[in-house]
């Protein structure tokens, strides 16, 4: 029969808190939702190539939207770089920066217009 203090040494005492299961979790949702984006971006660069085949095979007889083609082809090709899902995050965090400054100059402003105007 086991007991507590043989479970425990298999187990590991520090192992089973909340903080690295959260820990864990999240590098492991980052992970699948960065494998994911790289798939994403093997398709769109997959789609795009078979945009621009077709149209320059069609001999001007098939409608191609060759700006979307392209962009097609970038985003695609940068996305399913290994840092495909880091270039995301970076866009992200460049935006959340962008909206902590407009709320700090907002603040700002209104403690300005408070202060001396009348």
């Amino acid at each position: 029969m086991f007991s507590f203090s043989t479970i425990e040494p298999l187990a590991g005492s520090g192992g089973w808190d909340l903080r690295n299961f959260l820990e864990n979790s999240f590098s492991t949702l980052g992970e699948w939702i960065s494998l994911a984006v790289m798939i994403l971006g093997i398709v769109a660069v997959g789609y795009a190539i078979w945009q621009i085949t077709s149209g320059l095979m069609s001999q001007g007889k098939k409608q191609t939207n060759w700006a979307v083609a392209i962009i097609l082809l970038l985003v695609g090709g940068t996305l399913s770089m290994t840092t495909g899902f880091q270039f995301v995050q970076d866009i992200a965090g460049g935006g959340r920066r962008t909206i902590e400054d407009l709320g700090g100059q907002t603040i700002t402003l209104f403690h300005f217009a408070k202060t001396f105007l009348p």
